[in-house]
């Protein structure tokens, strides 16, 4: 029997997404880490115990590094490359984790996560990029897929783990991730773009041929000089580029990104996932806390699989106008639940509330409104702008997401569970309205017809116009 030849190219993009995605598991680790290690720092934890304020810091200093490494990491790829970009953000990534195992004051657990958000900047900037770069047409969809996914897994994985074990178990055995990344990765070529914009093309032409698996690479050289030469013709000093932020077409793409950014943070999928133990363990409901996790975990995993199966055909904005009302309903039907606790009313056959719409409200974050921004914000800039844009949505990111964890502490700590989830289902409902209103469809168009259907108010005056003179 003849066995059926082997793919060197699929096997070598196979593992290039493998490897770069390593990196990407560990910062879900960082992202999960604070569902099941916050509880344990209130009281359950042997060498420290933080107050809600800490806590609501702790969760915030990562967001913190993130936004501030957006600023640095596209300007940073360009000087040194992808590869060592990304072998470079190992270093605050294995620092964080050996903080947060060895801390014993809230001070370093706000110095771990924050240099853990430095490392997880990093990656969200640069891990995308070098994917783009050095995967084939096939391999370049489902490879970048597997970021989203392997980030939600890594939360998945990191949250059980963090159930059973101290704070300095997991923090030991969640460095390796890191430290596994790099002894793997810096075995893997650079970027071919970079090389070639950097003039090493016998090293672009090695790198190509390792990561395709073929001798033969003359076709991707040449494209690869057509979009470097296509750069050069559209390229813009950094001032221009800042500039080009106040034309029409550009402030309407920025207004539709804050809209969709704001969907991301604003209905509340951080703290909720952050402070999740505790809105079940108030409820009450029979089932353990623990496999109340474990539930919300595997959903947002499985629903964000289930989005880039169906996204291609009910498109981006039709999944975003489906999931928002469902998360509205589920923080609505939460707060009614915690308004009657509040009152003293206890309703026993109705305990399970809490914990099933938090597992709904998942869902909807994971298919549609956790992976479709970021999905738009690469879809709807014209070249020249994507460097401020792509520094404007990591810090919108950031801040906003800072801003509402600590506005759920500060409301649940001072009112009670109810209010935050009013205050959340509420913004929601707001937000959904916009995106009604103001988000085009993007799904199947170029960005020539997205420009040209956020220009098209522009249009008809600028014709009339010219007709007249």
């Amino acid at each position: 029997m003849k066995l059926p030849k082997l793919n060197l190219g699929l096997c070598r993009q196979i593992q290039i997404g493998l490897v770069c995605n390593l990196m990407m598991l560990g910062c879900g680790f960082h992202e999960g880490w604070s569902t099941s290690m916050i509880p344990k720092l209130d009281g359950n934890d042997p060498t420290i115990t933080v107050t809600p304020d800490q806590g609501s810091w702790i969760i915030n200093f990562m967001y913190v590094g993130v936004g501030l490494t957006s600023l640095i990491a596209p300007i940073f790829m360009e000087k040194i490359g992808r590869k060592w970009s990304l072998l470079s953000g190992t270093i605050p990534l294995t620092a964080g984790w050996l903080l947060l195992a060895l801390g014993q004051h809230h001070v370093t657990l706000y110095i771990g996560r924050f240099l853990a958000g430095l490392g997880c900047g990093i990656a969200y900037s640069i891990t995308p990029v070098y994917i783009g770069e050095i995967s084939s047409k096939k391999t370049r969809g489902p490879l970048g897929t597997m970021t989203a996914v392997l980030i939600n897994t890594g939360m998945l994985i990191v949250s059980v783990i963090g159930l059973h074990v101290s704070r300095f178990t997991l923090g030991i055995i969640s460095v390796w991730l890191p430290i596994i990344f790099a002894l793997t990765f810096v075995w893997m070529p650079e970027s071919p773009l970079f090389l070639a914009r950097t003039n090493r093309l016998t090293e672009a032409e090695r790198a190509l041929k390792w990561s395709l698996g073929k001798d033969n690479v003359l076709e991707e050289l040449q494209q690869i000089e057509r979009t470097i030469s296509k750069d050069k013709t559209h390229t813009v000093g950094i001032l221009i580029s800042f500039k080009r932020i106040s034309e029409r077409v550009n402030r309407k793409a920025f207004g539709i990104i804050i809209i969709l950014l704001c969907a991301l943070s604003f209905t509340g999928a951080t703290p909720i996932l952050a402070y999740q133990s505790y809105i079940y363990e108030e409820a009450g409901f029979d089932v353990s806390t623990n496999a109340s996790i474990l539930v919300t975990g595997c959903a947002v995993v499985i629903a964000g699989i289930c989005c880039v199966c169906v996204v291609k055909i009910t498109g981006k904005k039709t999944l975003l106008l489906i999931a928002m009302p469902l998360c509205a309903v589920s923080l609505g039907t939460i707060a009614i639940f915690f308004t009657f606790w509040s009152y003293r009313i206890d309703m026993p056959n109705f305990r399970w509330i809490p914990t099933v719409f938090v597992v709904i409200f998942v869902v909807a974050y994971g298919l549609a409104i956790n992976p479709i921004p970021l999905a738009y914000a690469g879809e709807i800039f014209a070249p020249d702008v994507k460097l401020p844009a792509a520094m404007f949505c990591s810090i919108f990111y950031s801040v906003s997401t800072t801003v509402v964890t600590k506005l759920y502490q500060v409301l649940r700590e001072t009112y009670g569970t109810y209010v935050p989830m009013w205050t959340l289902a509420s913004l929601t409902i707001v937000i959904w309205i916009f995106i009604y209103l103001y988000v085009p469809e993007t799904e199947g168009k170029t960005l020539e017809d997205i420009q040209k259907e956020m220009a098209g108010q522009d249009k008809k005056p600028t014709d009339a116009s010219v007709i007249n003179s």
